[in-house]
């Protein structure tokens, strides 16, 4: 699919106030603006718990997830979940809407700008299994129902978001980035569980990922740890965000399929701008970026991917969230991201 931003909206704002994020959104990603998540203005606002709101046999607790499938209407929540998740009407979605605090500036700015593209994130499908099983004391992937569950509530959440951005805007894509932050322990998770394989991981992105893609829009995965990025590839994902600042090699070993992807359609997003803490965004500059962003894919080139797909099918970002940041560090993390997408050479 073909995307017209170069700047990845990414991480957490440090913003107590909806006027400074907004002025955030339509000053620096105006041209694909994204539902922010705040918590400093609202330590419940979470990616965590937008993707998990309204999810049967979830409870939020003290800021605690609790995983209760002792619910005697639990079976039956089920049997409508999977309903909604084959047949996904509207009204049926609306059982697993979302509430950010952003979300009414949110739909505001959607309506004025009517963008081409806009960004949404919510909670991967295998971050979420393992911070369930970690909740319910047992390895939900090894049960055919929990697993389940798991694909239908990612599924139907994405699904609730792309509707509710196409009733207020037809012609906007949605990307809807799946956040993995957990995914660097899929392989401890196999070796301790031989029923968890890798074609049950792919087959798991697989079931979600296609029905994002139905409705014409866009899915990403994100891990921002080391990660065997040949399953969402193979899962047919559409852009790889990964850390470049701290792992800028992490997809020069797989370089074959990375080149194979990018011919087909795929986008990588260099999260190469650090946010690490105040003093390495203190003596950040556009210049140093730069260098760090060309050498990442420079790397790549030299691993065998083409020049042209590695730097034409390219986004960059910041590193992270920036919600522990002073504002003005935050502010400056995200402003030299933006400077760097318009400085990706364009390769003929």
């Amino acid at each position: 699919m073909k995307l017209s931003l170069r700047c990845l909206p990414v991480g957490d704002v440090p913003y107590t106030e909806v006027k400074l994020t907004t002025r955030l959104t339509v000053k620096i990603f105006e041209a694909c603006p994204f539902l922010a998540v705040m918590p400093n203005a609202d330590p419940n606002d979470s990616v965590l718990r937008r993707t998990l709101e309204n999810i049967p046999g979830i409870k939020f607790k003290e800021n605690r997830v609790i995983f209760n499938t002792v619910d005697e209407e639990f079976r039956q929540k089920l049997v409508t979940l999977d309903s909604v998740y084959n047949n996904p009407e509207p009204d049926g979605l609306d059982l697993y809407k979302m509430t950010p605090f952003f979300w009414g500036k949110y739909e505001q700015i959607l309506t004025r700008i009517k963008p081409k593209e806009t960004v949404v994130n919510i909670l991967g499908p295998f971050t979420l299994s393992q911070i369930l099983s970690s909740e319910a004391d047992f390895q939900l992937l090894e049960d055919r129902c929990y697993r389940k569950l798991v694909i239908q509530a990612v599924t139907v959440k994405a699904l609730w978001v792309i509707n509710k951005i196409r009733q207020l805007s037809p012609d906007t894509t949605p990307i809807i980035i799946l956040e993995e932050p957990l995914l660097n322990r899929l392989g401890d998770v196999k070796r301790q569980y031989e029923g968890v394989t890798r074609d049950l991981i792919v087959k798991m992105y697989t079931r979600v990922i296609e029905k994002i893609k139905e409705t014409k829009s866009a899915v990403g995965v994100q891990c921002f740890e080391k990660c065997d990025w040949k399953i969402p590839i193979d899962a047919g994902v559409d852009i790889l965000s990964f850390n470049a600042y701290n792992y800028p090699n992490n997809l020069n070993i797989i370089a074959e399929k990375v080149n194979t992807f990018l011919a087909s359609g795929g986008r990588i997003n260099w999260a190469v701008v650090p946010v690490i803490n105040e003093a390495t965004v203190k003596t950040l500059t556009l210049d140093y970026a730069e260098k760090r962003f060309r050498k990442a894919v420079e790397g790549l080139i030299n691993a065998g991917v083409s020049p042209k797909l590695a730097y034409n099918r390219s986004l960059v970002s910041i590193q992270g969230n920036t919600d522990k940041l002073p504002i003005f560090f935050a502010e400056k993390a995200i402003i030299i991201a933006n400077q760097l997408s318009k400085k990706i050479p364009v390769v003929k």
